[in-house]
């Protein structure tokens, strides 16, 4: 029989990076509809209004050489993306302790260790110490051993508090925003594994100069809107219903399929009742850490020693340096895991002041200050956290996309990308192999 050529009808439900993605990747093979409940996409990574500060997102991101979806996606859209961020090679620097940058010239990981060793804040033995580290990580992950927490792993090295404080915590926290007694150990090791000893660019700092919603989100919406797509923002769908003659409804209207890219929180009111238990369960057991940004503005210019100036032990793990960003005498300051602090924003913004006094003492007081909370800014990336089947879902037309459902990473803006675009390809294999059939 002649092959049907139509395009599918999908419906995609969120216009996060997961949904965004999904959308972007579909729209060129099918006729596909964003839904979105509020009135800009991005999700948990979009810029904020304000009259303040030359920028604001709900939260301060940075983006790796590695992030290969990410870049993938953006250049799908034609615009030039890179004008929109600051790209940095990897440095780490901590103002109360360990301070180094990767060496360009040798490949992953000689890159790094050869980094480390000509670094400052610690003696030889000391540096020998965490490069030894970090090579029996690499081991470990070779060996493809059993989960584990990562600081029981760090315990069976004998792994100093200097080193925790100084380079595992910060590390774990920045890529996991999970305790290091909770955080999966193989997580961690994918995450190094694709970045740092993958290749000396794909450990790159890649940091908005604008907003994320004008970074990434406007570009891709236009995108999907040159391609036909529908754009439905301030449409939160309710449910998802099966429908009788084969495929779905949404809001009344009939789909072939439909992607779910909400939150995970919101997964469940939106599923069709008569399915998706064990999504459910899966979506109940997950656990959620927040992250707080704290911006600061101020009247004098200042400089701080780094892009990313780090704390072993202040309040803010990182400051970033939005003067070499946009020339503004404006700080962001990231907290992560910062339910341990118990502050109200008043108290936030006085508690990361006097970490940039440390390092900048007259800078005089801030003129102005913006403190974002999202409570439940990642999922927790747990010791053999299991990813949730969707077969039974797929067989009825529904796909799930999400940070929260990659099988390697934790819940970043790459994992989400990644996972919109692994279940774009999933619906068009399934209408291809369909069609061959009819």
């Amino acid at each position: 029989m002649m092959m049907n050529k139509s395009k599918p009808k999908i419906a995609i439900i969120g216009a996060g990076w997961a949904g965004l993605s999904a959308a972007a990747h579909l729209v060129e093979h099918a006729d596909v509809a964003l839904y979105e409940a509020g009135r800009v996409a991005g999700g948990r990574a979009r810029g904020v209004p304000s009259d303040e500060f030359s920028f604001l997102d709900n939260g301060q991101h940075l983006l790796i050489g590695a992030y290969q979806a990410i870049f993938r996606l953006l250049d799908k859209t034609g615009m030039d993306w890179r004008r929109h961020f600051y790209r940095q090679p990897l440095r780490w620097y901590l103002h109360d302790g360990l301070r180094f940058e990767a060496a360009w010239s040798l490949p992953a990981p000689l890159n790094l260790l050869t980094g480390l060793l000509r670094g400052e804040g610690a003696s030889f033995g000391e540096k020998m110490a965490l490069v030894q580290q970090l090579k029996h990580l690499q081991a470990h992950h070779k060996r493809q051993l059993p989960d584990q927490s990562v600081l029981s792993w760090l315990e069976g090295q004998g792994v100093s508090r200097k080193w925790l404080l100084e380079f595992w915590q910060p590390m774990v926290w920045g890529a996991l925003n999970t305790p290091l007694d909770e955080a999966s150990l193989n997580v961690l090791c994918n995450v190094l594994a694709d970045g740092v000893w993958a290749g000396c660019e794909l450990s790159d700092y890649f940091v908005p100069r604008v907003d994320l919603t004008r970074a990434f989100a406007m570009p891709i919406v236009g995108y999907l809107q040159q391609h036909g797509a529908a754009w439905l923002p301030n449409q939160r769908v309710k449910r998802v219903l099966l429908d009788n003659h084969r495929g779905v409804r949404v809001d009344g209207e009939r789909f072939d399929g439909a992607i779910i890219a909400t939150a995970p929180y919101h997964v469940e009111s939106v599923l069709p009742p008569s399915l998706g238990d064990n999504i459910r369960f899966a979506v109940n057991s997950l656990q959620y850490y927040p992250i707080t940004t704290v911006y600061l503005k101020y009247a004098r210019a200042f400089r701080l020693p780094a892009l990313m100036t780090g704390f072993a032990e202040g309040t803010a793990q990182w400051l970033i340096d939005r003067r070499r960003l946009t020339g503004a005498n404006e700080i962001a300051a990231v907290v992560s895991l910062s339910h341990r602090i118990r502050a109200t924003n008043v108290q936030w913004a006085q508690r990361v002041h006097r970490d940039v006094l440390r390092v900048c003492p007259r800078v005089g007081k801030p003129v102005a200050w913006q403190v974002i909370t999202e409570k439940r800014a990642t999922i927790a990336s747990h010791v053999n956290r299991v990813v949730p089947t969707q077969a039974r879902l797929n067989q009825y037309g529904i796909w799930l996309a999400g940070d929260w459902l990659h099988p390697r990473y934790p819940a970043t803006l790459e994992a989400a990308v990644q996972s919109g675009a692994m279940m774009a390809q999933a619906v068009l294999e399934r209408f291809a192999a369909e069609s061959e059939t009819a």
